[in-house]
């Protein structure tokens, strides 16, 4: 491990793919989207005028601009589009009680199709009241005639994928996963070592334990500052009560005693050994906390993929997000790596000046 950390052409990588996803993170547009609809309630048997919001879109009479309601796979077509600017439509959409009646949900997508933005679309956008309205429309169809018939489902622009609460901040997808990637691949690497070391009592495992747990540590620390950062701007405060988020509190005060732990032991054998069983333990614990504890059977987590959320991928990930967060993984795992070398050979440089 040694002689890999001291090679530099993964480092010369490390450097290119971080200039890569910092430019490309940041200069990338994001895609366009639906921001909002009002009304987002409305009733049965009446014509509603609905205010559309897009955000970076190209709305436009040329564009071929087309608009969807849609609830349990049935789409019914607005019956008027009025094109108010680039980013805003005015619709006119109407549904009788017999249409409505058979469906089970009330929530409605809102889909919009034209030639430059393809198809965007907001989740749940308008929700259909139970009750009725003092004048029926009776101009309203009983049955179903909408037919959908798109020419181009994909934006012509390259960009990042609009998604709703998320929006610009989506960005940090390239920052706070993968130093929480690193974190782990680190201790998972602390552990190896440790494991090691009392296989061997060789130091230099000791050495490498150490280093990488301190780095993880370090990683552990930006990763709850940038989560605390998207927190704020996706679910309105930057430490709600998730247990992901209480796991990995108590996950970086575990190793932070680890490093306590190494500091108050002189003796640099006795430190190894018991440094070293500890950070076993530690890397169990965490992994407990983190992997295990929010996914039990009535947790509720708001991370993806946690107490009974979609996977991030499944929705948010597209080509064009995985082309600038795969190489962000790697590169922020070989700058952990960097800085552990360094360390390590600080380390080594300080017990060959004792001796």
């Amino acid at each position: 491990m040694l002689n890999f950390l001291k090679k530099m052409w993964w480092k010369w990588l490390c450097a290119a793919l971080l200039v890569y996803i910092l430019l490309a993170g940041m200069l990338i547009p994001m895609g366009s989207g639906i921001s909002s609809v009002q009304p987002y309630v409305f009733k049965a048997d009446t014509v509603f005028t609905f205010s559309v919001k897009g955000v970076n879109t190209n709305f436009s009479a040329q564009s071929n601009t087309q608009v969807w309601f849609k609830a349990e796979q049935k789409y019914f077509c607005a019956s008027k589009i009025e094109v108010v600017d680039a980013e805003h439509l005015n619709v006119q959409f109407g549904i009788s009680k017999a249409l409505s009646e058979p469906l089970k949900d009330n929530n409605y997508d809102i889909i919009v199709n034209n030639d430059k933005d393809g198809t965007i679309a907001l989740r749940e956008g308008v929700t259909l009241l139970p009750g009725s309205v003092a004048v029926v429309d009776s101009t309203l169809p009983t049955t179903n005639s909408c037919v959908v018939e798109v020419d181009n489902n994909k934006s012509a622009a390259f960009a990042f994928p609009f998604r709703e609460i998320l929006y610009e901040s989506i960005r940090n997808t390239f920052y706070h996963v993968p130093m929480w990637f690193t974190m782990l691949f680190l201790i998972l690497l602390s552990t190896y070592f440790s494991v090691r070391y009392l296989q061997t009592n060789n130091l230099q495992n000791d050495l490498l334990a150490a280093a990488f747990g301190s780095v993880a540590l370090v990683f552990g620390i930006l990763g709850i500052v940038t989560g605390m950062i998207w927190a704020t701007y996706t679910w309105g405060e930057p430490w709600p009560n998730d247990p992901k988020l209480n796991g990995a509190a108590i996950g970086i005060m575990i190793y932070l005693a680890y490093i306590i732990l190494r500091g108050s032991v002189d003796d640099e054998i006795k430190r190894a050994r018991i440094a070293s069983v500890y950070s076993i333990f530690a890397a169990v614990i965490f992994i407990l906390f983190i992997f295990v504890v929010p996914r039990l059977p009535g947790t509720d987590s708001l991370h993806p993929g946690n107490g009974g959320n979609p996977a991030f991928s499944k929705y948010d990930l597209d080509s064009h997000l995985r082309m600038v967060f795969y190489p962000a993984v790697i590169a922020w795992i070989l700058l952990g790596l960097w800085v552990s070398g360094i360390l390590v050979r600080i380390n080594l440089l300080k017990e060959k000046h004792k001796k």
